[in-house]
């Protein structure tokens, strides 16, 4: 009887024990492979952006150029005047081009624009904006092939 006893209580240590080498080697396992996973995931997704973003960034530095349209300076329709200096981003070299053949006319119209205009349709920044897609919408008329990204107010005086 007394084998027994030392038996039944040699199995049940002997069987947590084992339960415990278990579980800590299933807790191991789990743990390198999810820090593998995580290692796969993050040099891919690092990778791929890193990529994407010097990628994009130098299409876009080199697909994109900035042209300085110059300063205008003229009445408005009611009171006042207005005085802006503008910079157009421009999809490449060729509208660059055309921009320059074109600037009497381009100038011409940026002026028709601006006399148009009244004191209070561009004393806030709603107006400005306004006046923003105005000019650049019909610039791009003007011009054939290609366009005008955006157009950027590098100074304004409205009085």
């Amino acid at each position: 009887m007394a084998a027994q006893n030392e038996n039944a209580n040699t199995n049940p240590k002997k069987g947590k024990f084992s339960n415990l080498l278990i579980i800590i080697f299933i807790a191991i396992v789990l743990l390198a492979l999810t820090t593998g996973i995580a290692y796969f995931v993050a040099t891919n997704t690092v990778g791929r952006s890193s990529d994407n973003a010097n990628g994009s960034s130098e299409k876009s530095a080199k697909s994109y150029v900035t042209h300085d349209a110059g300063e205008f300076l003229t009445n408005l329709s009611d009171k006042g005047y207005i005085k802006l200096s503008l910079v157009y981003l421009l999809e490449s070299k060729e509208v660059q081009e055309q921009v320059t053949q074109k600037d009497s006319e381009i100038r011409d119209r940026i002026f028709s624009i601006l006399r148009s205009k009244t004191y209070d349709s561009v004393k806030d920044s709603n107006g400005m904006e306004d006046l923003r897609k105005e000019i650049k919408s019909s610039l791009n008329q003007i011009l054939g092939e290609g366009s005008i990204a955006e157009v950027y107010f590098t100074s304004i005086i409205v009085n």
